[in-house]
Parts: C-alpha cells; sequence; structure tokens
C-alpha cells in the first residue's frame, strides 16, 4: 500500500493490478474499467481499509432467523458484505424495503407465502445481484388468543394463563418490550406465566410469544396492568360502642395488601384477607355518631363510605338477677335462663368458666345452653359486656345424672302386634334416652323434654301380659316401671250377621257381612 510521501513503481503499477487493489471482487470476474495512465505512477495514495471496502456486488454468508411466517411479518437479519445505502433485498423475486445497517448487515421483514420455501437475493444500487441468494423456510407460528386473566394489579404476583396456538417446548415470552418472564409449558395451546410489578414500565402494549424456530406470535389488546381502584360495597357489624374494639369485616374491590384504613380520621388496626376483603379493628372515639370508614392503597387512591360506621354510648353495665332453674346435670344441654338487665347482643355469658352459646331474648332475658360438666358442685355465672365482668358466685349447682323417673304411661294397654302410641311422663329424661317396653328397643322415641317422652309400643314376640317399661341412657342409667304396660291378645273375629245369605250358582253376589 502506498502512502502519501511514497510512489508505486510503474512495473508493478499495471491496470489489472490496481484493478484488483480497488475492487477485488470484479477484478476477479475480469469486469474492471479502465484507469487513468499516468505514466506509471499513481498521484493519490490507493486507499484500501476494509470500512471503506465496498465490492461492485453484494454477497450473502448467512440469514437469521432461517424459518418465517407464512403470515408474513418476521423480522430478518442478512449477514454478508458489500452491503451499501440502495440495496435492494429480493425474496422470490418480491422486491422488499431493506435496512441497510452497516457493511455486513441488512434487516427486513418477511413477507407472506405459501411456499414452503423462498430464495433471498440483496441487489446493489448498481443492479447488480450476490452472486449467491440463500434459502428460508416458512411455517406458521404460534397464535396468541386470550390472556386469563386479562389485566393484573401493578404489584403484579397473579398468576396468567395463555391460550392459543401452535406453542412449542421451549418457547419465551416478550411483555412490552421491558420483562421477559419465564414460562411454564402445559401443551400447544395454553402456557402460563408469574406477571412481575409493572415498575416504571409500560402498562399495556405487545405480548409476543416465540418458539425456539424463532416464529413468533404477539397480541396488543390480550394483556395489560391495571392501577386499583379501592371501592368499599360492605360493613358488617355498622356500628360500635366509643370504646371501641370492635371487629368489622369490610367487603369490597381492589384492596391492596399494604392498604390503611382510617375510621373517623384515626388510623385503625388493619388485617388484609384478600383483595376483596379486610378487617379492620375500631379504634375508640370520643363522641357518638356516624363517621367516614377510608381505605387507602400505597399509591395514594382511596375509597371512603361515608358515614360508613356510627359510634354508639356505651351503655350501663349489666347485671344479674337469677338463673332459672338452678340446678342441672353435668352432661349439659339442658336450657338455662338467666334474668337480669342491661343485656345486648353482645352479652357473654359463662357458667363454670366456660363460654355458653346464648340466645338474648330481650335486655333482662337470656337463654343459654349448659355446657357439660366433668364434677359436680357449686358454680358461678359470669357476664360481660363491653369489657364489664358481672359475676353472681355459687349461682348454679351442677349435678350427678339420676336414673330417669317414670311417673305415669298412657294408654298403658296395647295389643302384641305393637304400634300403640305411648306418653311416658315422669323426670330426669335425657336427650339421649332409649326406650324398652317388655325388654324390646322402641324404634321410635321422641324426647319432648326431661318430663315427656313419646314412644310406640314394639311387637310382643312372647305371651300377652304385663311387662316393664324402661327408660335409659349410658349416662344416668335405666329408670323402670314395673308391670307398667299390657299386652293384650286380640280375640278372634265374631260374625253375627250375613247379608244376604243366599246368591246364585254362578257367584258375584255382593254380601254384607256384620260382626
Amino acid at each position: 500500500m502506498s502512502t502519501d510521501d511514497e510512489k508505486i513503481p510503474a512495473e508493478e503499477s499495471t491496470p489489472e493490478k490496481r484493478a484488483e487493489i480497488l475492487d477485488p471482487v470484479s477484478a476477479e470476474m475480469g469486469e474492471s474499467g479502465p484507469l487513468p495512465d499516468d505514466g506509471g505512477y499513481v498521484d493519490e495514495p490507493i486507499n484500501t481499509t476494509i470500512d471503506n471496502y465496498v465490492p461492485a456486488a453484494p454477497a450473502i454468508t448467512g440469514i437469521r432467523p432461517k424459518m418465517a411466517d407464512r403470515r408474513g411479518g418476521t423480522g430478518m437479519t442478512i449477514f454478508g458484505a458489500g452491503f451499501a445505502p440502495g440495496c435492494r433485498v429480493f425474496v422470490d423475486e418480491e422486491e422488499l424495503i431493506g435496512e441497510v445497517v452497516d457493511g455486513f448487515t441488512i434487516r427486513f421483514v418477511a413477507p407472506a407465502c405459501e411456499a414452503k420455501t423462498a430464495r433471498v437475493t440483496v441487489e446493489a444500487a448498481s443492479g447488480k445481484r450476490s452472486a449467491n441468494d440463500i434459502e428460508i423456510e416458512y411455517s406458521l407460528g404460534p397464535d396468541l388468543e386470550r390472556a386469563i386473566p386479562d389485566e393484573v394489579p401493578l404489584e403484579g404476583g397473579v398468576h396468567v394463563i395463555l391460550e392459543g396456538e401452535r406453542f412449542a417446548q421451549g418457547i419465551s415470552l416478550n411483555l412490552f418490550g421491558v420483562h421477559a418472564p419465564e414460562l411454564t409449558y402445559d401443551g400447544d395451546k395454553r402456557v402460563a406465566f408469574l406477571a412481575p410489578p409493572a415498575g416504571d414500565g409500560p402498562l399495556e402494549g405487545a405480548v409476543i410469544v416465540t418458539n425456539p424456530n424463532g416464529l413468533s406470535g404477539r397480541s396488543e389488546t390480550i394483556f395489560r396492568y391495571r392501577r386499583l381502584q379501592p371501592q368499599i360495597d360492605s360493613i358488617d357489624p355498622a356500628r360500635g360502642w366509643l370504646n371501641g374494639g370492635k371487629l368489622l369485616v369490610v367487603i369490597g374491590e381492589d384492596l391492596h395488601e399494604k392498604v390503611r384504613a382510617t375510621i373517623g380520621g384515626q388510623p385503625a388496626t388493619l388485617r388484609h384477607k384478600s383483595r376483596t376483603s379486610v378487617e379492620i379493628e375500631v379504634p375508640p372515639a370520643e363522641v357518638p355518631g356516624a363517621v367516614d370508614v377510608v381505605l387507602t392503597n400505597p399509591d395514594g387512591r382511596a375509597a371512603t363510605l361515608a358515614g360508613g360506621f356510627t359510634y354508639e354510648p356505651i351503655p350501663a353495665p349489666p347485671k344479674i338477677i337469677d338463673a332459672i332453674p338452678r340446678t342441672g346435670l353435668t352432661i349439659g344441654g339442658a336450657t338455662i335462663r338467666v334474668t337480669g338487665d342491661n343485656f345486648t347482643d353482645d352479652i357473654r355469658v359463662k357458667i363454670g368458666e366456660v363460654t355458653c352459646l346464648r340466645k338474648v331474648i330481650s335486655s333482662k332475658l337470656v337463654d343459654v345452653e349448659l355446657p357439660p360438666r366433668q364434677a359436680p358442685g357449686v358454680v358461678a355465672i359470669e357476664v360481660s359486656l363491653a369489657g364489664v365482668i358481672v359475676r353472681a358466685e355459687d349461682l348454679f349447682t351442677y349435678e350427678s345424672p339420676r336414673a330417669p323417673k317414670i311417673s305415669h304411661l298412657e294408654p298403658r294397654t296395647g295389643p302384641m302386634a305393637g304400634g300403640t302410641r305411648i306418653v311416658i311422663e315422669g323426670e330426669g329424661f335425657p336427650n339421649n334416652a332409649t326406650v324398652r317396653i317388655g325388654g324390646e328397643l322402641a324404634k321410635t322415641v321422641i324426647v319432648r323434654s326431661s318430663q315427656k317422652i313419646e314412644t310406640v309400643s314394639p311387637p310382643r314376640k312372647s305371651g300377652a301380659g304385663l311387662v316393664d317399661v324402661e327408660v335409659s341412657s349410658p349416662e344416668t342409667g335405666p329408670g323402670t316401671a314395673k308391670a307398667g304396660f299390657k299386652y293384650e291378645t286380640t280375640p278372634p273375629p265374631v260374625i253375627t250377621l250375613v247379608s244376604p245369605n243366599k246368591g246364585t250358582i254362578d257367584g258375584g253376589t255382593e254380601l254384607s257381612i256384620e260382626g
């Protein structure tokens, strides 16, 4: 190569030699044009650096990807040399718009094609085409049909299912050009991913899935991020006392896991249950009345239920007057009525330190179900309301179960075939009582109360006569009424009159029989 201070000797600077230096491809093909005869010397230096080297015809060495979608739209890159502005790309003689990235790279978008293959060539601005072309294959790429769900909150964390066609094992996802979550493959029609947080990125855009063969499918509308807009639908309960402490269940929409709550402008302790439900502990207040309930998401968006909660004055403390009855069996289950004053629906009742199921009848009456207890003895009854506890010591006595006592049966007789409905009266009948009549277990037993049982006599297998009636349970043992019921034999029927008393030999005469 020459420099600014050197000349090339004439014997080394033949036209053929200089053509080879300027255009080695054309020189090799014998297509070099005439060069000026300067008497054996080149007056200007010859620049043969690679940066400025442009062969007369482009050359193709490769293409990526090697497969395009039959529907068109696949971005492709041609690698080679001699690419200059003005180069054109042809796919099976269809001219396309190509982007010359540099002398070695051209990009273009593959057109639609029904054939399985096509040939790609590059043509220089001079009209000379690449000496070689390259083949690409055509096939159908994946299709995106829908996303379930089709929108998620900004913080992501939601599992999303993509449904479509022609998904291949190893498929990848590009979400809005900024996220690439890992896909879980579930067949050629379904894949899934965990939505990442949106961050500062776009909230919607192109969703692109790409199979390992390079073919892709995209949708601009199938999926997006959505800002949470909190909403309050209901609050239960909606009333409480000024001292606070009541637990509210709030139902709504778009409640962020870090949502904050205020009641009447005061911060409230909150437990997030789901996107649609939270629990709030009511803070104390000084003045009764309706106040606003506000839920605020971390981004500042808030939902307000005006007058959603009402503070009420703290009621007078409860009072215990008596318990009816004052005794009960250790097996529990009996209904005890507690009398007193200032009872409300929020009252709690304990008998012998055990919380009872209760039903508030009025401000002066509450019925409770006696809890079971292991040992007999005297215990206290306790009521609590709004943090105030009132106890009546030694008001109730647990007693050990006693055997039931039968005082009366009605009726006292019945046929040996059984089926007689019997009412048994007495005391101490447990809820799980069984009845035996003459040693046979009665199948139907209805315990109406501790003093009354209704049953049906079973059939008698042996002779007629008086039999014992027994009421029993595993806890109490049996209570027996000796000879309490009498089985009677059923006499044979007696005919007293047949009318008419004669008929035709052909039969068919209607008879009336009395007896």
